[in-house]
């Protein structure tokens, strides 16, 4: 099955496109996320919408996969998609649609998959989500993770039904899909294993920096890659002078973590391990944490990379946990703030920048449930 891979200006690279999905991922996931290329796209359409011809007749996959992904469905630009969900999304539909391509590989169709999926596929696909092998991982993906993906795929499929590019509406076929608060991961972290990780890592100036300001803050992964070091500031007239990172959160919120005397003494540890300046200056933009060659840290790697150190201390109660994300250490943030400082959830929700203050109680729900269980009012030597 071979059929062009072009994105507007590029030059056609005439493969399989399952390999160009398999062994150009990364360089494929890049292409895709450029949308300077959307106005190239529409224009193809308005072409075929003047020929009296369907809309999406003269495009590939990739480029239907690349407009759905990248249309502006709002007047209001804040409610368009963020480019880090674009990429989400694409690699999601990416994965789906490699998917399809080992299902169709012994059916004689043409230059376009999508007229050939039927509801047997979209079936097929939830269950590989669930049951099927993959790589860095054990078999299946978990509750939540499904529940995502396939959402993303099923808002595809309506687009591809209310476009007539399928014949059927074929999202119908996927089976309900509910993330039920006991499916969600437990990602708790006691303030001995916090403390234990961090006194492993006392003398390495790059580690201890990282989790350290994880910890201390309930800053999320994309947060601290992202941070510039003139993002970082003091404030003279909070509670007698105090320093603050700014960050850009989800939906472009812009938060302001307290950074602590002692995380602060850490960052300057890491920044002259990399040779860089500690010099507060609110007009350098180069980022916070940098790599040995002074770049910024892809989010997704220092995420890798964070799981990666924790796993390699190889302390005792790692190995009960799974890996021990980033994200583990916002839920100690949160818990510890509610939990073990009394501060109201309100205050903590805005403070890690949870929209809801619903997703913040869920953080903390479990304990607070087992601190009140009657069984902890009676006497163990009652009976």
């Amino acid at each position: 099955m071979s059929f062009p891979y072009t994105l507007m200006d590029h030059t056609p690279i005439h493969t399989n496109e399952k390999d160009v999905l398999l062994s150009h991922k990364n360089q494929l996931l890049t292409h895709l996320s450029d949308s300077s290329y959307l106005p190239s796209v529409y224009s193809k359409i308005e072409e075929n919408e003047d020929a009296l011809l369907p809309a999406f007749s003269s495009l590939s996959d990739l480029e239907v996969m690349y407009f759905f992904v990248h249309r502006e469905t709002h007047d209001d630009e804040a409610k368009n998609r963020k480019n880090q969900t674009k990429k989400e999304y694409l690699r999601d539909l990416l994965q789906f649609y490699t998917f399809l391509q080992v299902q169709l590989q012994n059916e004689e169709v043409s230059s376009t998959l999508f007229p050939y999926i039927r509801k047997k596929h979209v079936r097929a696909y939830q269950e590989w989500l669930k049951d099927g092998e993959f790589q860095h991982r054990k078999q299946g993906y978990a509750v939540a993770t499904r529940a995502r993906k396939i959402t993303v795929v099923k808002s595809f499929l309506e687009f591809l039904y209310e476009e007539e590019i399928v014949e059927f509406p074929l999202q119908v076929a996927f089976k309900k899909s509910t993330v039920r608060r006991k499916d969600k991961p437990k990602r708790e972290l006691t303030y001995e294993e916090v403390k234990s990780l961090l006194d492993y890592y006392k003398d390495h100036p790059i580690n201890h920096a990282i989790l350290l300001l994880l910890a201390t803050t309930g800053l999320r992964i994309q947060e601290v890659a992202k941070a510039k070091w003139g993002d970082l500031y003091y404030d003279p007239s909070i509670n007698g002078g105090t320093y603050f990172l700014k960050v850009i959160g989800k939906n472009d919120v812009e938060r302001h973590a307290v950074i602590l005397p002692s995380t602060l003494e850490s960052i300057k540890r890491f920044r002259k391990r990399r040779d860089v300046s500690v010099d507060l200056n609110a007009e350098d933009l180069n980022p916070l944490f940098t790599t040995n060659k002074e770049k910024a840290y892809g989010y997704k790697y220092l995420s890798q990379y964070v799981t990666r150190i924790i796993e390699e201390t190889e302390l005792s109660w790692t190995k009960n946990k799974g890996p021990i994300t980033p994200h583990y250490f916002r839920h100690f943030f949160v818990n510890y703030s509610v939990l073990t400082l009394g501060l109201p959830i309100e205050q903590v929700q805005k403070t890690v920048g949870h929209q809801s203050k619903v997703t913040t109680e869920g953080y903390v729900a479990d304990t607070i449930t087992k601190r009140k269980d009657a069984g902890l009012y009676w006497s163990e030597d009652l009976l």
